[in-house]
């Protein structure tokens, strides 16, 4: 898992904005959707939101892009899977269902989305 101190300047940011004043980061962790530009993964008090950096034009300039905002009152479902290639690498994915969607969180390290699995569910119990 990642502290979240330890995260870029600007997913920091957006993460403070979009979240309460009232609500906590209680989870970080980081999934692999591409090579260079992983997933921010961050888990509250009330939601699940993931951001990724996008580049505009060069890679000089880039913005925080907020992939999903999931509060546990809309989550229906939560599942960790682990495919043959997921095993070699030590990897899961977590599949988060919504009312009409499901968002996928891939490549995350499996003791990291284990406690994601068991805290989302937790919560969702409640």
């Amino acid at each position: 898992m990642a502290e979240f101190t330890n995260m870029p300047p600007r997913i920091q940011k957006t993460v403070r904005a979009h979240t309460g004043e009232d609500e906590d980061v209680c989870l970080c962790l980081l999934g692999r959707s591409d090579l260079l530009r992983p997933d921010f993964v961050f888990i509250t008090t009330r939601r699940v939101l993931v951001l990724d950096e996008r580049y505009i034009g060069s890679l000089a300039v880039s913005y925080a892009n907020i992939r999903c905002n999931l509060l546990f009152t809309e989550i229906r479902d939560v599942k960790l899977v682990r495919q043959f290639r997921h095993r070699l690498l030590r990897q899961a994915r977590l599949e988060i269902s919504v009312l009409r969607n499901v968002h996928w969180i891939d490549n995350i390290n499996f003791r990291s989305a284990r406690c994601a699995y068991i805290y989302i569910t937790d919560r969702i119990a409640k």
